[in-house]
């Protein structure tokens, strides 16, 4: 075998490969014993079929189309391991001749993992603020805006019944309910309770309205008054109860947004240091995973893309543009992040992975699907793993 390598731009790549007469027609002899075992042919045992008649049955192009996918899967995979190449995707195959008494060629052309240029992020210092401490005022200005987006959901809600309007339980989402609403599988979610985050990022709790079917506890609420029938009306126990839980929940929203501007802080550091040539296809990909969330977060709050976009005065492909450089961004911390995993040597265990599928119902998903899966986390955890790590090497 001889082969050429050429590197164009942005991980473009190209192996041109040459195989002799000879190769190819050892391994279309090689297909062919492997059909003969396989073939069933009136007259002859298995794997005793002469060439000319198993041809005849089988049909030339079949053996020929099977050798070259051989050849190209067994030389390609020397190719990348010689030359520490690593594709992103199937690479497109281009084949020059095919034929059983002449030498076999074909030119795989595909984008290559970018090699990535690592300056000494351990001098990287970035300082870890005190998260605010969260105030009495705090909660009650939180809860206040509880207590207003529940009252104007509460009013919809009227509205729509005295209209005849049919509500569905299953499709219904409160009006205040922002792109993030979401119910926890904690103690509280367990005991029939769930709750949102309102637009201010604070938890709402709201009833099971099937439970509350025939109840009117709903209607003992005053609407200019947060006392404790407000506080059960939503879910929770009594009014300092709901004070309790609120103060704990914007305690943890102040240590996320510490941690998130920590994080920044430090991808803004690696930015400066890292050297890549980032792939299009890779951005392309980062661009799609950004515009999946947004898409989600409207499906949030009933809307569709197409909402987004006309509120907006926007186009989707003007969207993809405005997003891009924000994705190659994040496709470069990735690829540093990665970087430095490796270089440290960051491992995933079975062990997570497995942990990690335990709330995925995988009973509808097929062996492919649950390998992608596992790679996935895999990656996930690895990448997560890894920004601990550098956190702990710089943050002070």
């Amino acid at each position: 075998m001889q082969y050429t390598v050429t590197r164009g731009e942005k991980g473009k790549v190209e192996v041109k490969v040459d195989i002799p007469k000879v190769v190819f027609s050892q391994a279309y002899d090689e297909i062919l014993q492997k059909l003969g075992k396989e073939v069933n042919i009136a007259g002859f045992r298995p794997g005793n079929v002469p060439s000319d008649v198993l041809e005849a049955k089988t049909g030339a192009n079949k053996i020929l189309n099977e050798t070259a996918s051989l050849l190209i899967s067994k030389n390609l995979s020397q190719i990348f391991k010689k030359e520490d190449i690593v594709p992103l995707g199937n690479p497109s195959i281009a084949i020059q001749n095919l034929s059983k008494d002449s030498p076999f060629s074909f030119t795989a052309t595909f984008i290559t993992k970018p090699k990535v240029k690592l300056g000494d992020w351990k001098k990287i210092k970035v300082t870890k603020v005190k998260a605010r401490e969260v105030t009495e005022k705090d909660v009650e200005e939180s809860i206040k805006n509880i207590f207003e987006a529940w009252k104007k959901n509460r009013k919809s809600k009227s509205e729509a019944k005295s209209e005849g309007e049919l509500e569905d339980q299953n499709q219904s989402k409160p009006s205040f309910a922002p792109s993030f609403a979401k119910a926890t599988n904690d103690k509280r979610a367990s005991e029939g309770k769930k709750f949102i985050y309102d637009a201010h990022g604070e938890k709402i709790f709201i009833k099971d309205e099937e439970q509350d079917k025939g109840k009117s506890s709903f209607a003992k609420v005053s609407e200019d008054e947060v006392d404790d029938n407000f506080a059960k009306a939503i879910g929770a126990r009594d009014l300092v109860y709901l004070k309790e839980i609120v103060k704990k929940d914007l305690e943890q929203i102040m240590l996320d947004r510490v941690e998130a501007k920590l994080e920044q802080e430090l991808f803004d550091e690696l930015l400066m240091i890292v050297q890549v040539e980032v792939p299009d296809i890779l951005v392309d990909d980062e661009i799609n995973r950004i515009i999946l969330r947004i898409t989600q977060n409207l499906e949030g709050q009933g809307k569709k893309i197409e909402d987004y976009l006309r509120e907006e005065n926007t186009t989707l492909d003007a969207l993809r543009a405005k997003l891009r450089p924000q994705a190659e961004k994040n496709v470069q911390i990735t690829l540093a992040m990665d970087e430095i995993g490796k270089s440290e040597k960051v491992e995933v265990t079975s062990e997570e992975i497995e942990n990690a599928t335990k709330g995925v119902d995988e009973s509808k998903l097929t062996d492919s699907q649950k390998a992608d899966l596992r790679n996935y986390l895999a990656v996930s955890i690895f990448q997560a793993k890894a920004l601990d790590h550098v956190k702990n090497e710089v943050a002070s």
